[in-house]
């Protein structure tokens, strides 16, 4: 769960992006002396701090803090600037408290482990600016086109930035995790179907995921799109051979065990039960679902 060396990366004028030793999870700082934004501030206390250091010399007019999404290690830095509003999915604060019990005793494992401490227990924060569907907002400088992301959480989003060719694309595309869910697979499907034109028209340059290693270049940033619909074909397909079959959802999860995927033997943390969640939401939704019929 630990990388190697937490790092900054610049990746424009004023875009830095900073991994957490944990989970190899990003944090963008849109630095700016009028106004700054932070992505997802996380995910230990002395990383907050260092996060807190680079903002402090801005000496900003304006603070934003965004969340991509609900979930607890995503949404635990608005302590450290108290004055700033917090924008999100307009199901994020409903999200947060209801699973602030959650939230406070994984962050209080995870601060543990690495030998630190919260200054406080987390308390959700207010959700000043609540965006869903597709919005187009400016924050001075920066210009944003907010979508909806469902398939891995309901309170997600991504986050393009057209004027850079930047894409946020919160807990998705990472080169080290597979596509998560939380629904069928046909709506994470969904989400990533609506970003690939985009991406093979040109749109990204960049891609920053919720975890793992920046992708650079157009070609980069379409091939992960186009690794994480594979896997959704092939568990669907899967899925759907292991059924007509006659298998139980049990022998289905241990056949499909076999797959090849992101993550299935890494040495930063396994995502093999995720795997094995992913599996039973495709069995869930196989009886009204049909294989997919390939790209």
């Amino acid at each position: 769960m630990t990388s190697p060396a937490a790092a900054w990366t610049v990746l424009a004028d004023g875009i830095h992006v900073r991994q957490s030793r944990a989970f190899w999870m990003n944090s963008v700082v849109l630095l700016d002396s009028e106004h700054t934004v932070v992505v997802d501030p996380g995910v230990l206390p002395s990383e907050l701090d260092d996060l807190a250091r680079l903002v402090a010399q801005a000496e900003p007019e304006r603070v934003t803090v965004i969340f991509t999404h609900g979930h607890w290690d995503h949404v635990l830095g608005k302590p450290w600037w108290p004055k700033a509003r917090v924008l999100a999915h307009d199901r994020a604060a409903d999200e947060m408290r209801t699973d602030m019990a959650k939230i406070r005793s994984e962050a209080e494992a995870l601060a543990a482990g690495h030998g630190e401490t919260w200054p406080k227990p987390f308390t959700p924060p207010r959700v000043d600016d609540a965006v869903s569907g597709q919005r187009f907002l400016r924050l001075d400088p920066w210009r944003f086109v907010f979508r909806d992301a469902p398939g891995h959480c309901d309170s997600q989003l991504t986050m393009h930035l057209p004027d850079v060719n930047l894409l946020i694309g919160a807990d998705m595309l990472s080169d080290i995790e597979i596509p998560i869910l939380n629904a069928a697979p046909s709506v994470y499907r969904g989400t990533l179907e609506t970003l690939k034109p985009l991406a093979e028209g040109g749109a990204f340059d960049a891609l920053v995921p919720g975890h793992g290693a920046i992708a650079l270049g157009r070609e980069a940033v379409a091939a992960r799109i186009e690794a994480d619909l594979g896997y959704l074909d092939a568990l669907e397909a899967g899925v759907q051979t292991a059924r007509a079959a006659g298998l139980s959802l049990a022998a289905t999860q241990e056949k499909l065990a076999e797959m090849n995927y992101v993550g299935k033997d890494s040495t930063i943390y396994s995502t093999a039960e995720m795997h094995r969640d992913n599996v039973t939401f495709a069995w869930e939704s196989a009886a009204t679902t049909r294989a997919p019929s390939g790209r």
